[in-house]
């Protein structure tokens, strides 16, 4: 029965005892590249990595009790392990330990974003594929603008999201380095050799230069990364949410909520809801920019700031890229009415492409623009089709343009192909 409340990976990173484990992995790393060096008695790290055990409880008591989670930690620890747990911490401070473990967080949880912005890339594919053919309107500004598919929308996204994934790595790159040297980074009571060593065991590498902690840019570019993310997910759940309007009618999202007073409603929750998110996730780039200036070597103004903002953005953006990929997986398409669409438009998607043709045949474009625009008008008051209305024009006729090769879908959407060999190389 309780399986179904198991924590997720992405939760399971951020918890009290993943948080200890980390800790110990740190000083145990530092205590055993001391060792290495000879700075240690030989066997200290195999007796400490022995009886050294976490229990959060005990944890949370010392801390009560001394009021530093680190050194209470370290008090527990001592006291478990015996003589030999003198020799942890040796050298460091609590920022060397806490901003190295932090590291392996950060790390992990962008492992985990990735992951879910690859699962998300392969529905946009398939969708993209689905629906390359899938003819529809495009809109600028809200109105009825020139033809466009269903799979370009989606090819648009998928393309968008292969940058916010260089973003992720390239911030993963950034977070992954670690610092053990010392209260103000002048390695007076821990070598730079120690630090590599134990930062290899790690997975990390040494920051060049650090004062108390690592600089917090490295961290507002693990934010800006993950605001990406979910900017993109907000764009695609706007789109769906627009076109999921009873005047529009092209999507619906695949499970959408009803009203408790009005049973006709489906309502797109889950867009709703991805779009929402969004703002708590922007709303975190500022603090974690203003965490960057911190007085002199070191404060703690940082630190409350990234205790919420770190894992409410980890998991908020993991959370946002898992359910756009549903989103899109089991949203309703429904051709039918973006046909119907089409033709309410009455050819004015063409108007472009007669504008040009008149351009071809000589007339200014000035003047091609006013009659077309003339000709525009006359097709909506009318309730024809621009096709018609220029049909019929003299001006028009005049010309002798081929109006069945200006008014032709086909025509507006010949480079369709080529677009998506640009994005997905076939």
């Amino acid at each position: 029965m309780l399986e179904r409340y198991a924590l997720s990976p992405m939760k399971e990173l951020w918890t009290l005892e993943a948080q200890y484990e980390r800790w110990l992995s740190v000083e145990l790393a530092a205590l055993e590249a001391l060792e290495e060096l000879g700075e240690v008695p030989p066997g200290t790290v195999q007796a400490v990595r022995a009886k050294a055990r976490i229990d959060v409880e005990k944890f949370l008591a010392a801390e009560r009790e001394v009021g530093h989670d680190l050194l209470a930690f370290l008090w527990v620890l001592e006291e478990e392990v015996g003589p030999e747990g003198r020799w942890l911490h040796f050298g460091l401070t609590s920022s060397d330990v806490k901003d190295t473990a932090l590291a392996l967080l950060v790390r992990d949880a962008l492992d985990i974003v990735l992951e879910k912005a690859r699962a998300l890339g392969e529905v946009l594919v398939q969708r993209a594929k689905e629906h390359k053919r899938t003819v529809m309107l495009g809109r600028t500004h809200g109105q009825w603008a020139e033809l466009t598919t269903l799979g370009l929308k989606f090819l648009l996204w998928y393309d968008e999201l292969r940058r916010v994934e260089e973003r992720l790595r390239r911030a993963r790159e950034a977070i992954s380095v670690g610092k053990l040297s010392g209260a103000v980074g002048t390695y007076a009571h821990f070598p730079p050799e120690a630090e590599a060593r134990a930062l290899e065991k790690l997975g990390l590498k040494p920051c060049p230069i650090a004062s108390q902690v690592v600089s917090r840019d490295r961290y507002a570019e693990v934010l800006f990364a993950l605001a990406s993310a979910a900017s993109l997910v907000e764009k695609i759940a706007l789109e769906v949410r627009h076109l999921s309007r009873t005047e529009v009618g092209e999507v619906a999202e695949g499970r959408p909520e009803g009203s408790s007073a009005m049973p006709h409603k489906r309502n797109p929750i889950l867009s709703e809801r991805l779009c929402g998110l969004a703002r708590l996730v922007r709303a975190a780039l500022g603090p974690a920019l203003e965490n960057n200036a911190l007085w002199h070597e070191r404060d703690m103004s940082h630190s409350s700031v990234e205790r919420v903002l770190l894992p409410q953005t980890s998991l908020v953006v993991d959370y946002m890229l898992s359910r756009a990929a549903k989103l899109l997986r089991e949203l309703w398409v429904f051709p039918k009415r973006m046909r119907e669409n089409v033709e309410r438009a009455l050819d004015m998607h063409f108007s472009e492409g007669l504008l040009l043709a008149l351009v071809r045949a000589g007339m200014a474009r000035k003047e091609a623009h006013g009659l077309v625009a003339e000709l525009s008008r006359r097709a909506e008051v009318e309730g024809r089709s621009l096709r018609e209305v220029a049909g019929a024009d003299p001006q028009i006729r005049a010309l002798g343009l081929d109006l069945s090769a200006i008014f032709r879908e086909e025509r507006a959407l010949a480079r369709v192909e080529e677009i998506y060999r640009r994005v997905l190389g076939e």
